[in-house]
């Protein structure tokens, strides 16, 4: 794929220790990566997987500050000594916040901003540019402004940019946590084709493990920084331990319909440059939970933000419940993040003693982070710090975009818990996720937006999907052995 192949990676010793940090985010890692070798990366939540592959691409220490020790040879050369111009185009990372690695305004310019800067000929920049949007199924959005693109159409946009650079050695970092299951699937089977026709090197940070089986990757387990586990990963043996599913108990829920009135939409329709949404309607009642799922663009993202009143509708109405008091959790965890230590960000809502503060950070696996910078965090930190900053005033419509996002098992069984409490006081929640095996188990009710609305009972909505050829959106694509 790329004439600057990379033979081999040599880690010795690597240990990452960020400033204010009490504990390093990598220590004493050592392993090696063969040319054309795939691995997946997995652990929990802040152990260190994206300080990882931050590491190998250079951003840390040269653009991320931090005490590096320890070595990272390239064909035997230190990182260190190569010039971070000269390693973009052997190695390519796909950042976990796809808006942190855009930075043009328009989508053609995104996709072409890497080749132009390797001072390629134009018939190769304009030839490139066409082929990485066609993979990623984004040539539709090549005039757009890259702002009016959904959370998905940039993270698409970002592996794009990444393909045009051609490099031999691409670093994933959770790929698919914006993408609908058709992109994440269609994603896949371009990263086998990379494995199969170009002998690409690949590094993929997932939690969701399934899908990867077919690429047949070694496994990496890391914890606490460290490296406890590499093996090749057996065909399901080690995904079904280390999936992220959690048993949920639907129960029973308490009922205060005769409190708070319910949420109306009613012949709902809006649009940006396009109708998004268009004459919908529904009603949702206290101790409710609504599952949003669908395509890219689909209009999910949206929809969260018509019932906040961060937009308003072209046409129709939403009726609030009396009194309402929104909870919202964004996509992106930097949308929300305003404060410059993780104290201050929870304490916007009002102040918290020391004892509810350290109770309030234990809970959500915080513990020792109340004085650190919010942006430091992992992509999982930060967004249960977001969530626990929606909560802080009791929402009775807690509103949750992408909120299992970064997550390992444990820490969204501590999602599924909050979900659970605000359920069975009687806020109304709407869930927009990926994650379409949880919104089975959690949801009381689907609303998928495709090409057109469906809405009603999980498996309602899934076996009309079924019946449209829409298998991605379905439970079992998702599950281990199917």
């Amino acid at each position: 794929m790329s004439s600057d192949n990379v033979s081999g990676i040599e880690i010795d010793r690597l240990s990452v220790q960020f400033p204010g940090r009490d504990r390093p985010a990598l220590c004493d890692v050592s392993a090696r990566i063969e040319s054309g070798q795939t691995i997946a990366i997995t652990g929990p939540s802040g152990c260190g997987k994206t300080t990882l592959l931050r590491t190998l691409a250079g951003f840390i220490p040269d653009m991320i500050r931090a005490d590096v020790r320890g070595e990272i040879r390239i064909d035997g050369q230190p990182l260190s000594a190569i010039d971070l111009a000269r390693l973009s185009p052997k190695i390519g990372l796909v950042q976990q916040d796809p808006d942190a690695q855009v930075c043009t305004l328009r989508v053609r310019s995104e996709v072409a901003f890497g080749p132009e800067n390797l001072c390629l000929p134009r018939q190769e920049v304009e030839s490139r540019v066409t082929a990485a949007l066609e993979a990623m199924g984004i040539t539709r959005l090549a005039e757009r402004d890259t702002t009016t693109l959904s959370g998905g159409e940039k993270q698409r946009l970002a592996v794009a940019a990444i393909l045009a650079m051609q490099p031999s050695v691409i670093l994933l970092d959770e790929p698919t946590a914006h993408l609908d299951p058709a992109g994440a699937k269609d994603l896949f089977d371009l990263l086998r084709q990379l494995q199969q026709q170009e002998a690409c090197t690949l590094l993929i940070v997932e939690h969701r493990l399934p899908p990867l089986t077919s690429l047949n990757p070694q496994l990496w387990i890391i914890d606490s920084g460290r490296l406890v586990q590499r093996n090749q990963t057996r065909v399901h043996e080690d995904v079904s331990n280390l999936t992220r599913e959690v048993s949920v108990d639907r129960g029973e829920h308490t009922d205060r319909r005769t409190s708070q009135g319910a949420l109306r939409i009613e012949n709902l329709s809006f649009g940006y440059r396009e109708r998004l949404l268009d004459d919908l309607s529904l009603t949702l009642e206290p101790g409710t939970i609504l599952g949003v799922i669908g395509p890219n663009g689909g209009g999910k993202t949206t929809l969260l933000r018509l019932m906040a009143g961060l937009e308003r509708p072209d046409e129709g109405t939403i009726v609030h419940p009396k009194e309402t008091a929104v909870g919202m959790v964004f996509q992106h965890p930097h949308q929300q993040i305003f404060e410059r230590t993780v104290r201050r960000d929870l304490e916007i809502e009002g102040s918290l003693d020391e004892g509810a503060l350290a109770s309030l950070l234990e809970y959500a696996r915080l513990s020792g982070m109340a004085d650190s910078p919010p942006h430091s965090l992992s992509l999982g930190e930060q967004r249960r710090l977001t969530v626990l900053t929606a909560l802080r005033m009791t929402p009775n419509l807690l509103l949750l975009d992408e909120p299992f996002i970064g997550q390992d098992r444990d820490n969204v069984a501590w999602v599924v818990e909050r979900i659970h409490r605000a359920r069975n006081r009687g806020a109304i929640i709407c869930l927009v996720t990926h994650d379409v095996p949880m919104a089975e188990a959690l949801c009381d009710r689907l609303l998928y937006l495709g090409e057109r609305a469906i809405e009603g009972a999980p498996q309602d909505v899934f076996s009309e999907l079924r019946i449209l050829g829409q298998a991605a959106f379905t439970p079992e694509f998702w599950r281990p052995g199917i």
